[in-house]
């Protein structure tokens, strides 16, 4: 049975009245956009769903540390900043979209005034834009070497995220119990930012268990919109995009896997044979729900495989409800 947090989502999804039942739940108005619905001319097997859940998993899930090479989603809440649109509502909707799709898989609310660690910028000049982070604020570029840091910069879509994550540990053994008497101070020393000149945090002392206790979080994603490229386009479906990449990185903005995502939206070249979507597809839904739900504290194999069978089942789900 799935949760009431996976049914929502999958009801926002699938363009169902609970949109604005979950708006009105957390006391806000319901987005002036929303997702067409999906129309399902045939009814894939269990099998296929889950071969091509798996497939998702494969060519979105981006683990953005090769040193511990997991997967990184949001623990802390998300705080969503809005900059470069003259039209105020309009960043008002973006940003209520993005929260409120991170509140539907789980992620904490943020409090009034907190500080920014989205943030979304609309420029005309999206590369002079990164050109100038990367000499003055390099840090939002996340984990590079240095040698990597023109191609990093480089924009090459529409809409396009860099992300600094952070990997987490749990003290064991005696380091356990001396950082217990000083609690604030344990969750300090064990999270760490990703650099290749930091050493992650310590983990399980025996590598033989089954989980690694590292688990990596995203720290901040900064997004930057070519608001040339942008012009005319359904707010909706920027937003959605947006969230996707909020609240995960991709591998590639250039997947085009057998499961539409809505980040095809701006894929380059167009994804072919298939009409790009309007918004957040069903694949992101249950990928995004199954990513919030799953342990990520688990070795790589088993995060990614726990991750897809997860998703399968919310998309098997969802197909039989819509027959």
């Amino acid at each position: 049975m799935p949760s009431r947090t996976t049914t929502l989502l999958i009801a926002w999804v699938l363009g169902s009245a609970p949109l604005a039942a979950m708006a009105q739940d957390a006391g806000q108005a319901a987005p002036a956009t929303t997702v067409s619905p999906v129309i399902v001319q045939a009814a894939p097997t269990a099998k296929v769903i889950e071969k091509e859940s798996h497939a998702f998993v494969r060519s979105h899930a981006s683990a953005h540390n090769p040193e511990i090479d997991q997967i990184g989603r949001w623990y802390d809440p998300v705080c969503v900043q809005v900059v470069g649109l003259p039209d105020t509502d309009e960043a008002a909707k973006i940003k209520t979209r993005i929260e409120r799709v991170a509140q539907a898989v789980g992620v904490p609310r943020a409090r009034a005034g907190c500080t920014a660690n989205v943030e979304i910028v609309f420029t005309p000049y999206p590369q002079l834009t990164m050109d100038t982070v990367a000499k003055r604020k390099e840090y939002f570029l996340g984990y590079f070497h240095t040698h990597e840091r023109d191609r990093l910069k480089k924009v090459t879509h529409p809409i396009q995220s860099w992300y600094v994550t952070a990997t987490r540990g749990e003290a064991t053994g005696s380091v356990a119990l001396a950082f217990s008497m000083f609690a604030q101070f344990n969750q300090q020393q064990t999270e760490v930012v990703d650099d290749p000149d930091n050493q992650p945090p310590n983990g399980c002392a025996d590598s033989r268990v089954s989980s690694s206790c590292l688990w990596s979080s995203l720290h901040n994603v900064f997004i930057v919109a070519d608001s040339k490229a942008l012009q005319g386009k359904d707010l909706g479906l920027v937003a959605d995009d947006m969230a996707m990449l909020a609240l995960s990185e991709p591998r590639s903005l250039d997947g085009c896997g057998g499961l539409p995502s809505v980040i095809d939206a701006f894929a380059n070249p167009a994804c072919p044979g298939r009409p790009a979507p309007d918004g957040l597809t069903p694949a992101d839904a249950a990928y995004l729900t199954a990513l919030y739900q799953s342990d990520l504290r688990a070795k790589p194999a088993s995060e990614r495989y726990e991750i897809a069978e997860r998703m399968a089942r919310i998309l098997a789900k969802a197909n039989a409800g819509a027959n």
